[in-house]
């Protein structure tokens, strides 16, 4: 997705297109066998699990890899390009361009895989509150530490640049905020309640302590104030 003038790729050292071209290669077969990788992994698993954990395990596996796929093309289709856009015009307004054959793989695929592992987001928060270890609940409160993560975590998996990283961390959100709306239809209505429940006796109890911290420094004020008093008309 490279704009038309910057179409025609370039080298700068003589070994960069066969160690590329020996990339592409890899990453192509990667692609290719993943099928053949999952199947016998699932076939090495199975044995293990009950008919419940079989079907839950089956259908998170179809999912990740329907949302694994359209976040590979969502990036290569959308992001890169804009992602590149920007980043090619802001540096020709001084400087002539050249992009290599290494750069331009290197920053799609980094870039692809990026997108492709987040978008399996959703998939892990419905996994955990079906399982139990955490809950819609904690997910809403967790929110500014999600927003902030997403930022953490795009700066890790992006190039270094703050324009791939901004394009990654709002859809990432985006998915946090999704997964919190999928999850809420696979959540145990009992577990749920008991951790409601919770959260209003923590907030009662932070509540009752904080009006104490606060009598308590009423009370000193005014014993200070009282002291103050008596040594003036003393």
């Amino acid at each position: 997705p490279l704009p038309k003038k910057y179409a025609e790729l370039t080298f700068i050292t003589p070994t960069e297109p066969f160690f590329t071209a020996m990339k592409v290669s890899f990453m192509g077969s990667m692609f290719i066998s993943m099928p053949w990788i999952l199947y016998h992994i699932w076939e090495f698993i199975a044995p293990g699990l009950k008919v419940k954990e079989k079907k839950v395990t089956a259908l998170f596996v179809a999912f990740g890899t329907l949302f694994f796929l359209f976040g590979g093309l969502f990036c290569y289709f959308l992001v890169v390009p804009l992602g590149l856009k920007f980043l090619l015009n802001y540096g020709t307004t001084w400087w002539k361009m050249q992009v290599t054959i290494g750069f331009y793989f290197s920053f799609v695929v980094k870039m692809i895989l990026a997108f492709a592992f987040a978008f399996q987001t959703p998939l892990i928060m419905v996994l955990l509150t079906k399982f139990g270890v955490i809950n819609t609940i904690k997910m809403k409160l967790y929110r500014k530490w999600a927003f902030l993560g997403t930022f953490g975590l795009a700066a890790v998996l992006t190039p270094p640049d703050i324009i791939t990283q901004v394009l990654l961390a709002f859809p990432l959100y985006g998915l946090y905020e999704f997964g919190i709306v999928v999850s809420r239809f696979f959540e145990d209505p009992k577990s749920r309640e008991l951790a409601l429940k919770q959260m209003q006796k923590e907030a009662a109890a932070k509540k009752a302590a904080k009006e104490a911290a606060q009598r308590a420094t009423m009370a000193r004020d005014a014993k200070q104030k009282a002291a103050k008093k008596n040594r003036k008309v003393s």
